[in-house]
């Protein structure tokens, strides 16, 4: 998905975090996603009455896979409910292609998943997903820092889904773009 971006959205998701709702699928439950599965296509994220601010995430736009050190684009669009951007390092020309080149903090929900979309949805078109045609009994894997994914799917109205999901916490926080990643990304808009 990031290395799909144009530039100026590579320059802005090197820059930017997600700040994700409290306890965002309580929040979610009663929305509708968005046929494409990126995102809520209805107002979503209710407030909720208890939750502890202490553990609220943000996480960066992109995560570094360990082993191969690329960088992945892990925003999950139904969930993110503000976007801080940092602003252009001082030694970097500003451009009218640059996006929020002084920084930004974006709150405004529908901005937000604009946003999000814009960016995301290149990724999605058909030669690039995987739709399981599922069957009873399926299992799933995925690498849940390096692959995005989403459930989809069209149902009669006496169909039931039930999705049994098994996560092994980590006990690191995703690492996001160092310096160097920044640099090779500002690079690519001179």
């Amino acid at each position: 998905m990031f290395e799909m971006l144009p530039p100026e959205l590579k320059s802005l998701a090197v820059r930017a975090r997600a700040k994700y709702a409290p306890r965002p699928f309580a929040g979610i439950k009663d929305a509708k996603a968005m046929s494409t599965g990126l995102g809520i296509a209805t107002k979503g994220l209710d407030e909720l009455d208890d939750w502890d601010e202490e553990k609220v995430k943000t996480y960066p736009f992109l995560w570094k896979n360990p082993i191969t050190h690329n960088l992945h684009f892990m925003v999950h669009p139904c969930a993110v409910r503000e976007i801080f951007v940092d602003p252009l390092p001082a030694n970097v020309p500003k451009r009218e292609t640059h996006l929020y080149p002084d920084g930004a903090h974006l709150t405004d929900l529908d901005g937000v998943r604009t946003l999000l979309y814009r960016m995301q949805r290149p990724a999605i078109a058909p030669r690039l997903v995987y739709p399981h045609d599922w069957n009873e009994r399926d299992l799933m894997i995925f690498h849940n820092r390096g692959l995005m994914h989403s459930v989809v799917g069209l149902f009669r109205e006496d169909d039931l889904r039930v999705f049994h999901q098994c996560n092994l916490a980590a006990t690191d926080q995703p690492e996001g773009p160092n310096e160097e990643d920044r640099a090779g990304i500002y690079a690519l808009m001179n």
